[in-house]
């Protein structure tokens, strides 16, 4: 009988603004593309850094977080109209949660009889799916980042923050690879191996140059949006080939992270913020 421990069936616990979920892995990496199934996968493994044997923080609304895991136990989104909580809660701030952590849903069906339908042209759907993989690419390099530095996000000073910094290279020739640069810098130890396979896996070379040209700042705006603190800062600049005369285009993506300590926001956003409640019905 092998003594080898079935690392899917390993019982984790989720610790989000303080509030602690119990669940299996297993039951996370069903769904690898989002984020948590991209975060206990196993080639993520070396990354995670548990406190107290099998703990992991998650620094966002632990109240909320119980939308999210209920979609990895029951493959459906609760209503909020049918959960009773303490505290109101808002389609508006579920939206966000399910998009930070890659919740997939279906898309809401209008009761509204449209009043002009227009068929999406062959280039149109083709140019909107490849949007929609180079920005989950972006997503997912964003959370495999905030995974490694996980640890050093709890560790760190409250008040100062903690800055990471990704920045991605794309040529407009295919024959550039793209270049990744991940600061802090960790010696003998970098996110960046991975952080490629990400976006080889589309071989999106020339395809994201494209996307960045034509849409970029909508592109910033919506990571912007989607993660609290986060920079984005797009460059366009020309690449001298070595050994050659010809000159390229290049665009530069610095997405920016400043995760800070808000005391406040952290008691507000985990069972802490219940006490409040339970004196107001003591007296």
């Amino acid at each position: 009988m092998s003594n080898k421990k079935d690392i899917s069936k390993e019982r984790v616990v989720l610790n989000v603004g303080g509030i602690k979920y119990e669940t299996y892995r297993s039951t996370l990496t069903e769904y690898p593309d989002t984020m948590l199934g991209t975060m206990f996968s196993e080639r993520n493994k070396k990354l995670l850094h548990p406190i107290n044997g099998n703990e992991y923080y998650i620094n966002r609304n632990g109240r909320l977080f119980y939308y999210i895991l209920q979609f990895y136990r029951t493959r459906k989104i609760p209503c909020i109209d049918k959960v009773k909580t303490t505290i109101p809660i808002t389609q508006k701030q579920l939206n966000a949660e399910l998009d930070f952590f890659m919740i997939p849903r279906p898309k809401q069906i209008s009761t509204q009889k449209p009043q002009c339908v227009q068929k999406l042209s062959l280039r149109s759907r083709t140019i909107a799916t490849e949007l929609d993989k180079f920005i989950h690419a972006l997503k997912t390099a964003l959370n495999t980042v905030i995974n490694y530095f996980q640890k050093r996000f709890i560790m760190s000073k409250g008040g100062q923050g903690f800055n990471i910094t990704l920045e991605i290279s794309f040529y407009a020739s295919d024959k550039i690879p793209h270049l990744i640069t991940v600061l802090p810098t960790i010696i003998g130890k970098s996110p960046v191996p991975l952080i490629t396979p990400i976006f080889e896996e589309h071989s999106f070379g020339t395809k994201a140059y494209v996307l960045l040209n034509n849409f970029g700042d909508k592109i910033g705006d919506y990571l912007e949006a989607l993660y609290p603190g986060l920079y984005w800062d797009l460059q366009w600049l020309e690449h001298c080939s070595d050994g050659t005369q010809s000159v390229d285009g290049m665009f530069r993506v610095k997405m920016s992270l400043c995760d800070k300590f808000e005391y406040e926001d952290i008691i507000h956003n985990c069972c802490l913020s219940t006490i409040t409640t339970l004196k107001y019905y003591k007296y």
